[in-house]
């Protein structure tokens, strides 16, 4: 068409309501800790959906065409999914502010880190988790890593809230070197922990692997 270049740009819908976003919120996280995530919204909208399990990620943030999208692994309990969920809104208020800033902030940088805590803070004041998450909770969001799985004592005490029909065996990082365990229906030996994950050896191929020191294992005689 000639005159294609006049046409006007769609209107961008946001698809995320607040009364969907409310049903939700209120499936997958405290009750009480709702209403705060509702402001933050209510503040800085974005597109919400409930993702199947992902073995790279818990959650995402992504901008697309002037529109936020936040996505939280629906199989988190409801600690690990607000921890998660108020995570990825902290992307989204970097990306909001970015033009503030003098140089395109890192993924995971200050003003990331700056930011998540701010966020968390009425979380960690309204006593939303039990004292056992809220004790490790605090201690981590004084510096927040990457990623909650970076931080093995965050993880475990975010996993003792996991629902579960099979009985949750040690973690890795609790077993003995030299010690046969099952993973993911594989056979290996433990080598030996490092930071944040573990060296571990294929009983079968004899190959060596790390795997995150908080995963849950299964102990062989």
């Amino acid at each position: 068409m000639l005159f294609g270049f006049l046409k006007k740009k769609p209107v961008l819908v946001q698809k995320t309501s607040v009364e969907k976003l409310n049903k939700i919120l209120l499936a997958k996280i405290p009750e009480n800790a709702v209403p705060y995530i509702l402001d933050l919204w209510q503040h800085s909208p974005f597109n919400f959906t409930v993702s199947r399990s992902r073995k790279t990620c818990l959650g995402n943030y992504r901008l697309k065409d002037n529109q936020h999208y936040i996505s939280v692994n629906g199989d988190s309990n409801q600690y690990a999914f607000l921890v998660t969920l108020i995570h990825e809104i902290a992307h989204q208020h970097v990306a909001i502010q970015q033009k503030l800033f003098r140089r395109r902030p890192a993924p995971h940088g200050i003003e990331w880190k700056t930011t998540f805590t701010k966020l968390m803070a009425p979380m960690l004041d309204l006593g939303v988790f039990p004292e056992d998450i809220h004790v490790v909770l605090k201690k981590h969001m004084k510096n927040p890593a990457a990623s909650s799985t970076k931080d093995p004592l965050l993880m475990k005490a975010l996993g003792n809230y996991s629902q579960s029909e099979i009985p949750q065996g040690p973690t890795l990082s609790e077993i003995q070197s030299g010690d046969l365990f099952v993973f993911n229906n594989k056979k290996y030996k433990k080598i030996e922990n490092r930071r944040t994950r573990t060296l571990v050896e294929c009983a079968v191929s004899k190959k060596r692997y790390t795997i995150a020191s908080f995963a849950p294992i299964q102990l062989l005689d």
